[in-house]
């Protein structure tokens, strides 16, 4: 399947047990896949090309510009919208070599951000992304 497409509109928090908040090194938008820029310990889009852009710290929960302040989710379940809705329940899902990007295989560096659970709110379950890094 590969990379995962995702609505910035569409993502949204439903439990967080660990979470980061920092300012954007570069515009990031909901959705993607955050680490720390090792430089000024700002959040910048992470992505599975090496070892060092490969280590992601969270989810962003929200688009910001450079330099605004963003809150992304380490650990917890984000709802992705219709993102992960043709995967099966329990899949992993990793980190692309396209930054910022989850995928439905490894990139580079094999990263798994997190699985595909279902949220029972209704009669149907939806599923979200149970996020463990």
């Amino acid at each position: 399947m590969g990379n995962l497409s995702i609505t910035a509109a569409d993502v949204g928090l439903i439990e967080a047990q660990e979470q980061i908040t920092a300012p954007a090194a570069e515009a990031i938008t909901a959705g993607q896949v955050v680490r720390l820029d090792t430089s000024t310990g700002k959040l910048t889009p992470a992505n599975g090309s090496s070892s060092g852009e490969s280590r992601a710290i969270g989810i962003a929960l929200s688009s910001a510009a450079a330099g605004i302040t963003l809150t992304a989710v380490k650990r917890g379940i984000v709802d992705l919208g219709d993102a992960v809705t043709a995967l099966n329940y329990d899949a992993d899902v990793y980190l692309s070599d396209t930054d910022g990007t989850l995928a439905t295989t490894t990139g580079s560096v094999e990263k798994i951000i997190g699985r595909v659970v279902p949220l029972w709110a209704h009669t149907t379950p939806d599923k979200v992304l149970k996020v463990d890094l």
